[in-house]
């Protein structure tokens, strides 16, 4: 009789056990909500066209409703701020000829709260192959 007690104790152990990892798995997924996302997120210049002409699209969620300004760290003024939000989602439209960096900050005591980065990659094309060797063919 006193092992069926334990056997049924330790049972509802491990299920306890496993109920609050999963639980804890969820806590620590919740936290990755707070996300900067820029669409498109990489251009591509030429030679010819050196600067990207890009129209963004920048996402941010949250768990809690917060008052935040959108930021290019090459710029001295906000491009857009949102008061008491959970989420907010703007676009514009931009000219990089760099890598630029968007940040969050916190209009009131100007905190940083994330970053994303915006890559303007530089297409150069390939050499043209050259023919090495000796013309054998000459009929």
């Amino acid at each position: 009789m006193t092992s069926k007690a334990y056997h049924s104790n330790s049972v509802w152990l491990i299920y306890c056990t496993y109920c609050s990892l999963i639980l804890a798995c969820f806590v620590s997924l919740s936290s990755f909500a707070d996300e900067l996302k820029i669409t498109p997120n990489t251009c591509a210049v030429t030679l010819e066209k050196p600067d990207c002409h890009l129209d963004l699209l920048i996402e941010y969620q949250s768990d809690i409703p917060q008052s935040l300004c959108i930021w290019l760290t090459t710029e001295s003024v906000a491009i857009a701020c949102f008061q008491d939000k959970l989420d907010f989602k703007y676009q514009v439209q931009l000219t990089l000829a760099k890598d630029t960096l968007f940040e969050l900050r916190d209009p009131k005591s100007n905190n940083l709260v994330t970053t994303a980065l915006v890559k303007v990659a530089k297409f150069e094309p390939a050499n043209p192959r050259r023919r090495r060797g000796l013309s054998w063919n000459l009929l």
